[in-house]
């Protein structure tokens, strides 16, 4: 009974992660609408401190999710709460559009398709929380529900 208790808590711990993650994204989103907005104002128009952050914090905001959701991923695999290929396909679309994106912007630049492809690869990554949340919580009520049925 204490190995099920092991477990319910780690999926306790990992659902506060998730948690996190989903505000982070969140944050990025709101990051993005509220420094894009003051940089289209004629006086901030010129402002280096509100583009770069209009810019690069939703993608740092973001980035910072990316060793939660590897983390979540290897601990829905280990319990075989998600299918191996799916979560498969799911971390190589996102490592595949941030490898794509690293590997053009050291060898062409920062350019136009690398930040398009960076932006893909955030949005692949901002979904992964959302997903494993969700996987997260329906292992973790099959938890309580086995925990509460057993004697």
């Amino acid at each position: 009974m204490q190995h099920h208790a092991l477990i319910a808590h780690q999926f306790d711990q990992a659902i506060r992660q998730a948690n996190l993650s989903v505000r982070l994204g969140f944050g990025a989103i709101l990051c993005f609408c509220l420094f894009g907005t003051l940089a289209s104002l004629p006086a901030l128009k010129d402002s280096s401190w509100i583009y770069y952050a209009f810019h690069y914090l939703p993608y740092a905001l973001i980035a910072i999710t990316i060793p939660i959701s590897l983390y979540h991923s290897f601990l829905l695999r280990r319990y075989r709460v998600m299918d191996g290929s799916i979560l498969a396909v799911i971390l190589a679309t996102g490592i595949a559009l941030l490898g794509f994106a690293a590997v053009w912007g050291l060898s062409v630049g920062a350019d136009t398709v690398f930040f398009m492809a960076l932006f893909l690869a955030m949005i692949a990554w901002f979904g992964m929380p959302f997903l494993f949340r969700v996987n997260l919580k329906k292992f973790a009520s099959f938890l309580e529900e086995k925990s509460s049925k057993s004697p």
